[in-house]
């Protein structure tokens, strides 16, 4: 037994060597500042292009209820998931902050039904965003 103990310290000690991942922040830290009342939510389809209509990109814009706040995400093909920051809205239209390529961009969602037309903003590029509700 005590060669088993020995082996299990090892793993342990050897574990603590490797660098950690950083600790992703807690949706509830973040919100507790500003708590949105989740008016909508759901999944939605959407395709982000250039304004020309060239690079279409599929992708998912999320927006749940979590503990009472809206949070919304973003998860574009092989950006991965972005969480939408310092969300606002006003009436139909969401806005927030979105960092998926390492600089901040601004997007802005408008809702008419089932479905979702708008921009990301990321210093001088410009993406137009429309899609559909899926559930």
């Amino acid at each position: 037994m005590p060669t088993a103990a020995s082996l299990v310290a090892l793993a342990f000690i050897g574990l603590s060597t490797f660098p950690s991942a950083a600790t992703p922040r807690a949706p509830h830290d973040r919100l507790a500042a500003a708590c949105i009342s989740p008016e909508r939510t759901g999944t939605y389809r959407v395709f982000a292009s250039k304004p020309d209509g060239s690079q279409s990109v599929a992708a998912m814009l999320v927006l749940e209820n979590i503990a009472g706040c809206l949070e919304a995400s973003f998860l574009a093909g092989d950006r991965g998931p972005a969480i939408i920051d310092n969300l606002s809205v006003s009436g139909d239209t969401l806005r927030g902050s979105l960092n998926v390529t390492g600089n901040p961009a601004r997007v802005t969602f408008q809702f008419n039904g089932n479905t979702v037309v708008g921009t990301i903003v990321d210093r001088r590029q410009e993406w137009r965003v429309e899609g559909k509700r899926t559930t």
